[in-house]
């Protein structure tokens, strides 16, 4: 005999937490395993297959949003940067100062550079936790953006390495965005 419990939403016997939620309502995934080669823009363009919706089932949960990225970047110097959004609007940010840019995640310098061989290795892996409230039970859809501030030419490289050759030297990977719903 099999048994099945079906929930809308799991809360302590203690109640929620302040701050905190109680349990995960649902989970939502997409998994990038191609490669991309995206070129230098100042203007904050979505990475292709780097964005998930959800539709949260109460106005009270959270969104726990986990990314991870595998980028490099190169040649040069590149002031990349990656940043975090629900709909159009920027989150999980860093603070106004000055002319830097307001970014989720930088991607100045993930590349491995071998200076006795000139081989670029990598990509290197950034991640980033958030716990954002949309308040609402609409489809939200979260989605990282990179730009190059200074759109010098410096390609940004996906799951791939700036040199990318045919040798067990070099590695792909996967990139990811995961939405949880967390009870609030």
């Amino acid at each position: 005999m099999t048994s099945e419990l079906r929930v809308d939403r799991i809360i302590p016997t203690t109640g929620v937490p302040t701050g905190g939620g109680g349990g995960i309502i649902q989970v939502v995934q997409t998994v990038k395993s191609d490669t991309e080669s995206l070129n230098s823009s100042a203007v904050e363009t979505l990475i292709p297959g780097m964005e998930a919706t959800i539709t949260p089932k109460f106005l009270s949960s959270k969104i726990l949003v986990m990314v991870v990225l595998n980028a490099a970047v190169g040649p040069q110097y590149g002031a990349h940067y990656a940043v975090l959004k629900r709909g159009t609007n920027n989150i999980a940010i860093g603070d106004v100062a000055g002319n830097r840019n307001r970014a989720s995640i930088s991607l100045q310098s993930p590349n491995f550079y071998d200076a006795s061989s000139s081989n670029y290795w990598g990509p290197g892996q950034a991640t980033l936790n958030y716990l954002d409230s949309p308040n609402t039970t609409n489809s939200v859809t979260y989605g990282l953006y990179h730009a190059e501030a200074d759109a010098n030419g410096n390609p940004l490289y996906i799951n791939r390495s700036l040199q990318d050759a045919d040798t067990v030297s070099y590695n792909r990977v996967t990139s990811s965005i995961t939405l949880m719903e967390v009870s609030g």
